[in-house]
């Protein structure tokens, strides 16, 4: 009952967000703080009708015009479309995450919509990361960063907010592995360098941590990536590019989402091919789809700190180690993951 009445709140107040026109999101924003073009400035604000509220909270998006430039120049979407799919109800996901994360499906599971609980997340986020990663993607179109189509944003007092047991901010994502179903032949893999994952990210020994979070350890590939030579060479390229950005920024823990399916399953392959839509196996089996996931972890922010300061006593983890060492391990993880096949 409380988990239901819970999902459904959220479920609300993300999709009213979505009953404004971005024009007069942006009209809104541009008479206030929050610039229509740019990441909002992070200042607490009071209104008293969702003071005392455990769940219910007034969203808004974070640079809309930005957004929706991004979705129309760089990701190609229909808006007449995207916004449809926030006037159904979402769908409820659990199992996606190890760190109480919310989850939603839009109606056809094209996009993903996520919560960002941690302070340290949406700071890095508002205040380092969203103006020049949205700069990056528009001139790397072919970039294999995840995809993110809104951000909802609240800074207002709110009693569940300050008791972590609402989130007050999410991120919408494009699902580029939406249809993959493991019925049907296909397989997917979150890919993390060996020894580099922590997915509840505390510093509690393994023996206090819930079963869940013990077993959601970073997938192993039990087959190798079949490509041709040149499509080795190209997606090397693009992930040595990608992560490269990331590691300017100082970022860690992300991780590659992998899917594959059986080459005849639609019928046809995606034109033109790509690594975000699907390219041909090697061997022409397969068709394999990936984008990079979680890239908001960044070492400089106050919680990375202290565990690191901790760090001495504590096993080599992603938490505990820096941006470019952590690239290289991802480099050589994925270069051992590919097979290199010619036909």
């Amino acid at each position: 009952m409380y988990k239901d009445y819970k999902t459904k709140a959220l479920e609300y107040c993300i999709g009213k967000t979505y009953s404004k026109p971005v024009d007069q999101e942006a009209e809104e924003a541009d008479e206030g703080l929050h610039p229509s073009w740019r990441a909002p400035p992070v200042v607490r604000t009071l209104r008293w009708d969702v003071l005392f509220s455990l769940y219910f909270c007034h969203f808004r998006r974070a640079a809309p015009l930005l957004f929706r430039q991004l979705r129309a120049e760089v990701y190609h979407i229909d808006e007449e479309y995207y916004q449809e799919q926030f006037t159904k109800p979402l769908k409820p996901v659990s199992g996606l995450g190890f760190s109480g994360s919310v989850f939603f499906f839009t109606r056809n599971k094209d996009y993903i919509v996520k919560s960002i609980g941690r302070r340290f997340e949406y700071m890095f986020l508002y205040e380092e990361l969203l103006d020049p990663l949205a700069d990056y993607v528009k001139h790397n179109q072919d970039t294999l960063l995840s995809g993110i189509t809104d951000v909802l944003y609240s800074f207002d007092y709110r009693l569940g907010g300050s008791l972590g047991i609402s989130p007050s901010h999410f991120i919408v994502m494009r699902n580029n592995l939406t249809r993959l179903d493991k019925e049907l032949g296909c397989k997917k893999w979150d890919l993390k360098p060996p020894g580099f994952f922590e997915p509840t990210r505390d510093l509690v020994p393994d023996i206090i941590k819930p079963d869940a979070a013990k077993s959601g350890l970073a997938d192993e590939m039990d087959e190798e990536i079949i490509l041709a030579r040149k499509r080795k060479a190209d997606l090397m390229s693009l992930l040595e590019r990608d992560t490269e950005f990331l590691m300017r920024k100082e970022i860690i823990d992300y991780s590659l989402l992998l899917g594959r399916y059986p080459v005849d399953m639609f019928g046809e392959v995606p034109q033109p091919e790509s690594f975000l839509t699907g390219v041909r196996s090697g061997d022409g089996k397969w068709i394999y789809k990936m984008c990079i996931l979680d890239f908001l972890w960044n070492v400089k922010q106050l919680h990375p700190k202290i565990i690191q300061a901790a760090g001495t006593a504590l096993p080599e983890q992603t938490i505990t180690t820096q941006p470019h060492r952590y690239r290289n391990e991802f480099l050589m993880m994925m270069d051992g993951y590919i097979k290199v096949h010619e036909r």
